[in-house]
């Protein structure tokens, strides 16, 4: 019987292996994102939507920046909703910086991986326009599965 929860294809699942027994990683499961879906769980989805749209619209794009900038992409390591925190309210313009921020500090991403992280929450962060394919596809899954987990958030209740 196929998991369900694993990743599409070998490659993809080799590409974030040590990602996924990553400590700091892990860590990401003890964070809220959007409704009772943890960061962890929206970077996975994200991840994985990411690369059916590249496999689906034929894009061809460097899976491991693709794959990594996904899962990184919100690696910012703290509770937004949490109203004591500095900075809470402005949080959809800053985690992104500190999501790569994080992702180069503990990783040492490249520069292309970089820029998938610093540029997913566009157009909020107007100047921040992603610039490659595998930037535009983590933008737009992210977008697809922050609007999917919001509503089904909201339905439930």
């Amino acid at each position: 019987m196929k998991n369900k929860k694993a990743f599409p294809d070998r490659e993809a699942g080799r590409i974030l292996s040590s990602l996924r027994r990553d400590s700091r990683v892990k860590k990401m499961k003890s964070f809220t994102q959007h409704g009772t879906v943890s960061t962890f769980d929206h970077c996975r989805a994200v991840t994985k939507l990411s690369l059916g749209i590249d496999r689906r619209l034929h894009l061809h794009s460097d899976k491991k920046v693709l794959i990594t900038g996904a899962m990184l992409h919100d690696y910012f390591l703290y509770d937004w909703h949490d109203k004591a925190r500095p900075g809470q309210k402005i949080h959809g313009y800053t985690h992104a910086a500190a999501a790569a921020k994080n992702a180069r500090s503990h990783f040492g991403i490249d520069k292309r991986t970089h820029h998938v992280i610093h540029s997913h929450m566009w157009p909020l962060n107007i100047t921040r326009v992603p610039r490659s394919r595998e930037a535009w596809i983590v933008c737009a899954a992210d977008k697809i599965v922050s609007i999917r987990e919001t509503v089904m958030t909201r339905r439930k209740k």
